[in-house]
């Protein structure tokens, strides 16, 4: 059997649901509440961030970058899209750039930062997974483990800290967002994990708190 008998079988493209209309991100309300009027998004997706800005009161100018116009999906009629690698575009000047989980798709992100910081005439809004290998080591997995577009496992706030300052930024706020329960997966460790280890691993993360996501508002050193 050859590689190309195999080709086509398995299935290669996932969704994961973020092109779904409606769908509200966790860090949508921190964007409505820190963004200062011109929005340039970067990796806009399906540009669901505007459709959660304009129901909510704001009427500002929304710019979108992706590197494609998806399928199948109704963009907003009052959007402008620009299409292509968003370190190869120019950038217009508008008064926030929002960053919504981008940086973890580019393998130089202090690159996009740095062009993001320089293009704002107010303030980036960023987004990213964050790492918590404390949950890794008893063997679960975060959501964007998953994600074979990711070029980065997730940050700590440390490297999240170096990267703003090696870009010429500084975090204005900062925010660990979208709390998680680590024990909404113990109905699925009852079949693979022995049930002494079970009761060790959700006294650890019943006493803990984990957040999925690091939220930060980042402005020009």
């Amino acid at each position: 059997m050859t590689k190309n008998d195999c080709a086509g079988i398995v299935k290669k493209e996932f969704d994961f649901g973020w092109k779904t209309a409606g769908s509200v991100q966790p860090v949508d309300p921190l964007t409505l509440e820190y963004q200062k009027g011109s929005v340039l998004d970067v990796g806009c997706g399906t540009c669901q961030l505007y459709n959660f800005l304009t129901k909510n009161g704001w009427n500002g100018r929304y710019i979108g970058i992706d590197l494609q116009r998806y399928d199948n999906y109704a963009y907003p009629a009052g959007v402008e899209l620009m299409l292509g690698d968003a370190l190869a575009l120019t950038f217009p000047k508008t008064d926030t750039v929002v960053l919504g989980h981008i940086l973890e798709h580019v393998e130089d992100p202090c690159a996009l930062l740095s062009k993001s910081i320089e293009s704002c005439h107010n303030n980036v809004i960023l987004s990213i997974p964050k790492r918590n290998e404390a949950l890794w080591k008893y063997g679960v997995v975060e959501y964007h483990q998953l994600d074979k577009t990711h070029q980065h496992c997730g940050f700590s706030k440390e490297e999240v800290t170096t990267i703003v300052r090696l870009s010429g930024g500084k975090i204005r706020t900062y925010k660990d967002v979208f709390e998680m329960n680590a024990t909404v997966g113990k109905s699925l460790w009852n079949s693979r994990i022995p049930r002494g280890v079970i009761l060790v691993l959700s006294k650890i993360f019943s006493s803990k708190t984990f957040y999925a996501d690091i939220w930060c508002e980042v402005v020009k050193e």
